[in-house]
């Protein structure tokens, strides 16, 4: 009797801890578009934590717009597979930026329509406030293989004050 009170005790105890190891490990999806939680985007669509990610999986590559710099946890880039860029402005000023993957200006003086149709991909200063984290998913072609390519930032004189970053991108 006395052990089968110590079997129901101790299952008893170990069943709670159990389930909620096990509901720890679950993914978890949330709409609140909340940035700045770890591993959520604004869209509420989890990112990858560590590692690899999985097969078809998009790789994640944080960029941070600061007063007059870009960084990238990534400048090396491959044809073919999709990246999911997290940008962050995260300047201590009360400036709005932009990010653009465009090839360099050159002294090019193209109006911002002009430079919209130039650009793979951007993400307005509207969207990218102070503090603000927006994401965008992008596949590079093999054709931006073969051009010279930057991230930018072209909101007032930020591009001249050296608002930008190159990239590369190889062939799969």
């Amino acid at each position: 009797m006395r052990s089968r009170l110590r079997y129901d005790f101790g299952f008893g105890l170990f069943l709670p801890v159990l389930v909620l190891a096990l509901s720890a490990c679950g993914s978890s999806s949330s709409s609140s578009g909340m940035p700045g939680i770890p591993g959520m985007s604004p869209g509420g669509q989890s990112t990858s934590g560590s590692g690899s990610p999985p097969a078809g999986a998009a790789r994640t590559v944080t960029l941070t717009l600061s007063d007059f710099k870009i960084t990238s946890s990534q400048t090396a880039f491959v044809s073919g597979t999709t990246y999911h860029f997290v940008v962050t402005n995260s300047s201590k000023s009360t400036t709005s930026h932009e990010v653009m993957a465009m090839k360099p200006l050159n002294g090019d003086h193209t109006d911002m329509g002009g430079m919209d149709k130039m650009a793979l991909f951007s993400i307005d200063q509207s969207k990218l406030a102070p503090g603000q984290t927006r994401t965008i998913d992008y596949t590079f072609t093999s054709a931006a293989a073969a051009t010279q390519l930057e991230f930018a930032c072209h909101v007032g004189s930020h591009y001249q004050l050296g608002m930008r970053l190159p990239i590369t991108v190889a062939t799969k």
